[in-house]
């Protein structure tokens, strides 16, 4: 480099220093040092040159700007190092600014969610909250004894929860168990068994119309499942998880339907409550609103609890259901547990002497509920029978006679036995005396020691029977006694028709009375306004039994006595009226709906449908108005049944007409009357296709147009089958119509009895084409098959293979003669029928042994 050059440079712009400084600032300390080193050197040289100082030798200047170069080049190098690190910089700032932004959106929608879960959390314990209400309300409803007559704690579970769909109604089955209500209640001091709820020891119950009972009990069903799901301690009755609820020990001694319950309990019951709630919202009604629902009902109703049994298929006769035992509390609260439960309290010896003393008098005394009926014919017979009574600590409910001339002393002793038992239903009789000559000075109050009974706070239902003037042979009047514990109280009135005061003061003196009978003895229609007219109902009555036996055709009464009870919500008419009072009927009906907002109960009406001629003209019968206010009434009888034998078309085509919006008739008759023409049978096959028939029994005879009423059946809720035939004629067109029907509901049809009768006793049908016969019945699980048809051997054994069996009772099959080694063949096919208990192969030879060897299995083996 020229001296001129390194002049030139020295004269440079003082904004090139600036930068310099700047990039040397920006350097790390130690590169700053040696860059700040460098810049002194060639200040130094500049200087020199300024000042004309060239005296260095030249070999020292070279030397500098040798240094020089290599730092300015150095420089560079970092410089573009820098630029780097800048760039990546400025990029990591990049995405740190966008993890940032990332990381501030995820803790928003954390705090979103957190936000629903809370949300979630408190409709949970909302919901749980509202679940233990219910289940509270459930387990602690209290009912009368002669309100419970049996168990109220159940569950429904599939009965085969291995299937795609078990929960389909149409296509399968479910079954209902029954729990043990064991507690603090069943303790003993020395206990070494749980006393949590568990299932009873019983295999259950297949219930029949099964979409009818949810609609009716699936609330209740819900709450119970959901306690068992969720496990509940509530008022003192403690609730298991899943697993615990079949108790190891009951798995043993229970048969197989119970063992394998053990392995599907926990998804049976998410099933049921998953369909429950599928169908409450089916229907729009929000699962909330059903426990909401079951909390304002509190629980079931004793009605509820009768009806309950019409849908179990129970073969118990004789047992309670369940195999469960009726218990009182000490606080007075029925409950049902199982044996082991049951003998925790339970005094053997005084068990045993007391079901002695019963049988001694030929009474009864069923221990699961523990009602006694008992007829004592003298003192000492019931001195005995009070010893006893005492003792037992099992007996809840005593119906009892005195059948003697009893005195004061009687009743007393009576009184005093009672004091010491649970009894809450007494039911009494006694004879219609005043009782001997030696109590003569007692007779103003002989009945006084029976007051006594009724104010005994176990006492909660009490009939009685047999005295007259009850209130001239008792303090009734003039006392100032009580009754607060009576919840039910049933007296004759024509035995009190002279006393009504006696009634009136009784009843005033229940102020809890909830249900009241006025009994059902010999009582006449035409002495029932003035009774009503003085007769004072109590304002807790909810149910009201009048005894209308002999009602003699006019409704002034029925209208007088609803209007005095319009207040009562649940009014039950008892009456004797039979087919051809069908007219009354509906006019004293519909007087009584004028003057009815609540539930009207109607028993005991011996009422036919359609109504059998009278003098009137058929065409006034059989008017639409008319025939669908009768159809009203006798749905509300709580009876659907239609029976059409010897129907007239005017009165088929009213029917028709009537049922245009739906009907509920449940079983259907067709028997007789020839050959029907176009019109009636058109009417007939509307009315089938309306209806959701339970029982369908029809005579074919020889009429082609008879063939189209089972081509409207509604197979889905058909249980049973009746088809009667003329020997040669239609068998196998009705064959063809019930396959093809039962092929269109692809296999949904659930019948249990199929009956193809011929028509003429003794001589079979005939069918050209049996594969059609045999492919319908193979194609059900059916109760009871009775087929009047001969069938060769080799076809029966086919049957009695292919079909299923497992739920056979009844079979009767027509065969060629066959011998018995045929009959063997197919009772070996049956094997696998577990519940046969009636097998008839009609013409076949039947050996003796066969039939002992059938007999040891509990089967009835006939060939007639």
């Amino acid at each position: 480099m020229s001296f001129k050059q390194i002049a030139t440079l020295a004269r440079k712009d003082s904004t090139e220093s600036k930068l310099e400084r700047m990039l040397v600032s920006s350097l790390p300390s130690d590169l700053q040092v040696q860059v700040r080193n460098s810049t002194n050197v060639r200040d130094s040289l500049i200087q020199a040159v300024k000042n004309g100082q060239v005296q260095q030798s030249n070999e020292q200047l070279v030397a500098c700007l040798q240094e020089l170069g290599g730092n300015v080049m150095e420089i560079k190098n970092m410089a573009s190092m820098i630029m780097d690190l800048l760039s990546k910089n400025y990029k990591l700032t990049s995405d740190n600014n966008e993890l940032l932004t990332h990381v501030s959106q995820l803790q928003k929608e954390l705090a979103s969610k957190q936000d629903e879960m809370k949300v979630l959390q408190i409709q949970a314990l909302d919901r749980l909250a509202l679940l233990q209400k219910s289940v509270k309300a459930l387990l602690t409803q209290t009912y009368e004894l002669h309100e419970y007559p049996i168990p109220r704690l159940f569950i429904v579970l599939p009965q085969d929860t291995s299937s795609r769909n078990p929960l389909d109604h149409l296509t399968h089955k479910f079954r209902l168990y029954f729990l043990c209500e064991c507690g603090e209640h069943t303790k003993s001091i020395n206990t070494k068994i749980p006393h949590h709820i568990h299932l009873a020891k019983h295999e259950g119950y297949e219930l029949a119309r099964p979409t009818e009972f949810f609609q009716r009990y699936g609330p209740y069903v819900l709450t119970i499942l959901q306690m068992l799901k969720y496990g509940l301690t509530v008022a003192g009755v403690a609730v298991p998880a899943l697993t615990q609820l079949i108790r190891p020990d009951d798995v043993e001694k229970v048969n197989e339907g119970l063992k394998l319950l053990t392995n599907t309990l926990e998804p049976g019951v998410n099933q049921v409550i998953e369909y429950i709630e599928k169908v409450t919202a089916e229907q729009g009604q929000a699962v909330v609103e059903l426990s909401e629902q079951m909390d304002s009902n509190e629980a079931l109703e004793g009605a509820d609890l009768r009806q309950l049994e019409s849908f179990l298929k129970t073969k118990d006769e004789h047992r309670v259901l369940g195999n469960l035992y009726r218990t009182v509390t000490g606080e007075g609260h029925v409950k049902w547990v199982c044996i082991d439960h049951y003998r925790e309290n339970y005094h053997e010896k005084a068990a045993i002497a007391f079901r002695d003393a019963v049988a001694v008098l030929d009474g009864l005394f069923d221990e699961n509920v523990g009602r006694v009926e008992v007829k004592l014919t003298s003192k000492v017979q019931a001195d005995q029978f009070y010893q006893n009574l005492e003792k037992a600590r099992s007996v809840y409910e005593l119906e009892i006679e005195l059948d003697w001339e009893t005195t004061q002393g009687d009743f007393k002793r009576l009184r005093n036995a009672l004091s010491k038992t649970s009894v809450g239903v007494l039911e009494l009789r006694l004879r219609d005396t005043d009782g001997p000559t030696s109590d003569r000075l007692n007779r103003s109050q002989r009945y006084d020691p029976i007051i006594g009974i009724m104010r005994h706070p176990s006492i909660q239902s009490f009939k009685i029977r047999g005295p007259q003037n009850f209130s001239k042979r008792s303090g009734l009047l003039s006392r100032d006694d009580e009754f607060p514990n009576l919840r039910h109280l049933d007296v004759a009135l024509n035995q009190w028709e002279n006393d009504i005061p006696a009634v009136n003061c009784l009843i005033t003196k229940c102020p809890n009375l909830s249900s009241l009978a006025l009994g059902r003895d010999g009582w006449k229609s035409r002495d029932l306004q003035q009774t009503f007219n003085d007769l004072i109902l109590p304002p807790t009555l909810r149910r009201l039994d009048i005894p209308l036996r002999q009602w003699d055709g006019y409704t002034a009464d029925a209208t007088y006595i609803i209007c005095k009870a319009w207040n009562v919500p649940s009014l039950t008419v008892g009456a004797g009226l039979k087919g051809e009072d069908n007219r009354f009927f509906l006019e004293a009906y519909n007087a009584i709906a004028e003057h009815r907002t609540y539930p009207l109960v109607l028993t005991d009406w011996d009422f036919c449908f359609p109504p059998p001629p009278t003098k009137e003209s058929n065409q006034a019968m059989a008017t639409e108005q008319y025939l669908g206010r009768l159809l009203d009434c006798y749905w509300k009888c709580n009876d659907s049944t239609l029976d059409v034998a010897d129907l007239d078309e005017s009165t088929a085509d009213a029917i028709a007409k009537a049922t245009m919006n739906g009907s509920r008739f449940t079983a259907f008759y067709l028997r007789g009357g020839g050959q029907l023409d176009d019109s009636f049978v058109n009417n007939i096959s509307s009315i089938v296709g309306r209806s959701e028939l339970d029982i369908l029994s029809i005579q074919m005879q020889k009429d082609e147009r008879r063939v189209r009423m089972l081509e409207s059946i509604q197979w889905k809720h058909l249980r049973s089958l009746w088809v009667v035939l003329t020997p040669g004629a239609l068998e196998t067109r009705v064959m063809r119509v019930l396959v093809d029907g039962v092929t269109k509901m692809s296999g949904k049809v659930e019948l249990e009895e199929f009956w193809f009768v011929s028509e003429t006793e003794g001589t079979p049908l005939t069918l050209p084409d049996d594969d059609l016969l045999l492919a319908f019945v193979a194609s059900m699980a059916l109760e009871k098959l009775h087929l009047d048809a001969v069938i060769p051997f080799e076809r029966i054994l086919s049957l009695c293979l292919s079909m299923d069996v497992s739920r056979l009772e009844i079979l009767k099959l027509w065969t060629d003669g066959i011998d018995s080694v045929k009959v063997d063949a197919i009772l070996d096919g049956l094997r696998h029928a577990t519940n046969l208990s009636d097998l008839y192969l009609v013409k076949a030879n039947i050996t003796k042994e066969q039939i002992s060897r059938m007999s040891a299995k509990g089967i009835t083996l006939k060939n007639t």
